[in-house]
């Protein structure tokens, strides 16, 4: 029974691609529904003034959603429910920009980051591996060991991020791009609400 229910789940197959079609995809654009009833339901309780960031909740919906719908399209966010007034309705766009503005400047500088370690790496590969070919030569007395965990260890790290985690860098920063980059309508429709959900 344990074996077939695991074969089971392992055949599953995903209709991820004909539900976006379906639900999302429109004229080459995938429109990300999001029904809410108040401005706490975008913006988070904690903002002031001048300094507006969005509701935690609601940020992790439009990240969950964006990464289920494949790159070549760009995202439009549709805020259905609550009628804002136009002051509401830019202050929603401001902050959503904003907010992307900084999950996007925060991967940049991580990369940075990862380039000059990378870099690092580079060199250090090299270097040990020249120490290697000359201790045969001419540095007899220093243990050859050393210098093989070293070129390993910076040849390891560089690897990894040559095959690795700069296609990880580059799939975050995409994401922060295309949230960055996320066109928000407003549709005054109060019957998309989830009714059931409510009862």
């Amino acid at each position: 029974m344990e074996t077939d229910n695991r074969k089971k789940f392992l055949n599953k197959n995903s209709l991820l691609e004909h539900r976006l079609k379906k639900e999302v995809l429109e004229d080459g654009l995938a429109y990300i529904p999001c029904y809410v009833q108040s401005m706490e339901d975008i913006i988070s309780k904690y903002s002031i003034r001048g300094c507006v960031s969005l509701n935690s909740e609601f940020s992790d919906y439009i990240t969950d959603f964006i990464e289920c719908v494949p790159i070549k399209y760009p995202i439009v966010l549709e805020i259905y429910g609550s009628k804002f007034t136009e002051e509401q309705k830019k202050l929603i766009v401001d902050t959503i920009t904003s907010d992307g503005d900084y999950a996007l400047g925060k991967i940049i500088q991580e990369n940075r980051h990862h380039r000059l370690v990378f870099l690092e790496m580079v060199v250090g590969t090299v270097i040990s591996g020249i120490l290697l070919a000359l201790i045969g030569k001419y540095l007899d007395d220093i243990p050859q060991e050393f210098f093989y965990v070293l070129f390993w260890l910076f040849a390891d790290s560089f690897v990894r991020y040559i095959f690795v985690e700069r296609g990880d860098y580059l799939d975050q920063r995409i994401g922060a791009g295309r949230i960055a980059s996320m066109k928000v309508e407003f549709v005054e429709d109060e019957d998309n609400s989830l009714c059931l959900l409510q009862e």
